[in-house]
Formats: structure tokens, C-alpha cells, sequence
């Protein structure tokens, strides 16, 4: 009996779970060199993820926040990052006044970050090890930052007083932003939640439809653009600054 176009697409969708963290073609069985931060311990011919993340001198890092990144990846997130700042300058130079001056001020926030080529899997050790199609091989040269839990959050964006804040437990978006004066052209009804595990939440701030959404430690919290009248070109902007956000390389 032939298999059927779901069997097909388990199958395929198998594959490219197997590949992740590949570089290589299917088949390929080079193992991977990897440089762990901030200890820059050099490893090699690392041959599977639960190899590398159940090192001893790992024992103590605070996995929801620690980032793997791949060679190539991080050249194309530089690429990409590079435009952002580009198009920044861009924007800025069109504008004029506080819509100018606070235009810079990201690009001077965005400037000051370093991305990396992040892959997005589960890097917590127990999960590694009992799940097989998460232990997954390594090929080519990576990086792995993990480091202890942290004890702040970064604000950033178009706000007046961006950078790190401490993190209180149980406190919501809404109230990091309590007392933050919020620049020209920023948008006052919404802001983005950029969790250590690189995924994101939209999270309504403003009084007509504030809810709670709250941060964890090492979280960032960004204050976008508004929409400028339907102008689509900010809406992309935002886009942009959050791929870049998701793809920092921890401090």
C-alpha cells in the first residue's frame, strides 16, 4: 500500500526536525566544535545536543535564558541586523524634530546589541535526554551562551529612560512601564514581550485595554512604533527590530 500524503509529511517533517541544528547535507556525520560562554570553553567533535548541554561545567546555568547559534546563521543575522540600523539612519533622516531625535535613539539601542545566529530548541537537559528527536546531532562550528539567572529586564524602544530595570516577580508589563515617558511616534496602547527563549508576546499596556502579562528575569520589553496613520513601512520596522531582539547574543 502506498503511504498516504499525512505519512509523507510526518516523514518529512521527521527530517527537518533531525536537521535543526545542521549545517551539513543529510548524511553528512562530521561532529560539531562548539564555544561555550562566558567560560569560552572550546569542545570538539561534539556529536549530539545532550553531549554538549550536559557538561559539568554547565551544571549551573539557567537554561531558559541560553542561546545556541550556528556559524552561518550568525553571518546572516548580522546581514540583517546591518539593514536594520540602515534603514533606521533612513527613516530618521526623513523625519525631522522629536520624531527624528527618537527614531535615533533606537538605532543608537539597536546599535549597542549584538545578534547572533540563534537556533531555536530546547536546550534544558532533561529534555534533551529523554527525548530523542530532541537530542539532536551537531555539525559544524556553533556557540552557547549560558550563564547564570539574571536579575534584571531591559526596557527598550521608544521610551526615556531605556536599559536594564530589576525584575520583580509577578509585576506585568503594564507596570514596567508605570512612570516611562514614551517618545514621539511610539505606540501607547501595545508593547513586546522578547522572552530569554527568544519567543514574543504582544501585550496591551495602555488603561482602555491593559491585561497582564508578566516578565521573566532577562526578559526585554519594547516599545514599538505606532502604526503612523496605516503607514505599513513602521508596521515592517517593528518586525525587523523584534527578529533582531530574538537573535541577541546574551551580555
Amino acid at each position: 500500500m502506498k503511504p498516504s500524503r499525512s505519512d509523507k509529511r510526518s516523514v518529512i517533517r521527521h527530517v527537518f526536525a533531525a536537521l535543526t541544528l545542521s549545517t551539513l547535507p543529510f548524511g553528512a556525520y562530521a561532529a560539531g566544535n562548539v564555544t561555550i560562554y562566558p567560560q569560552n570553553q572550546q569542545l570538539t567533535n561534539v556529536e549530539r545536543l545532550a553531549d554538549l548541554v550536559t557538561q559539568p561545567s554547565l551544571t549551573n546555568a539557567w537554561w531558559p535564558g541560553a542561546v545556541i547559534s550556528e556559524r552561518q546563521a550568525s553571518a546572516v543575522a548580522e546581514q540583517n541586523h546591518q539593514k536594520l540600523l540602515a534603514q533606521l539612519s533612513q527613516f530618521a533622516a526623513e523625519e525631522s524634530g522629536d520624531d527624528a531625535a527618537a527614531i535615533n535613539g533606537v538605532r543608537q539601542q539597536m546599535q549597542a546589541i549584538h545578534v547572533t545566529g540563534r537556533q531555536f530548541v530546547d536546550l534544558d537537559p532533561d529534555w534533551v535526554r529523554v527525548r530523542p528527536r530532541a537530542n539532536v546531532p551537531l555539525q559544524g562550528d556553533y556557540s552557547l551562551w549560558a550563564g547564570p539567572q539574571p536579575t534584571t529586564i531591559t526596557l527598550m524602544g521608544l521610551v526615556s529612560s531605556p536599559g536594564e530595570k530589576p525584575f520583580v516577580a509577578g509585576r506585568s508589563a503594564d507596570e514596567y512601564l508605570d512612570g516611562i515617558d514614551k517618545l514621539s511616534g511610539a505606540d501607547r496602547s501595545f508593547a513586546w514581550v522578547i522572552y530569554p527563549d527568544g519567543k514574543t508576546q504582544k501585550a496591551p499596556v495602555a488603561y482602555w485595554n491593559k491585561r497582564h502579562v508578566e516578565l521573566t528575569p532577562g526578559s526585554i520589553l519594547f516599545v514599538g512604533f505606532s502604526d503612523r496613520l496605516f503607514n505599513s513601512d513602521f508596521n515592517d520596522l517593528n518586525q525587523q527590530i523584534l527578529n533582531s531582539l530574538t537573535h541577541r547574543r546574551p551580555d
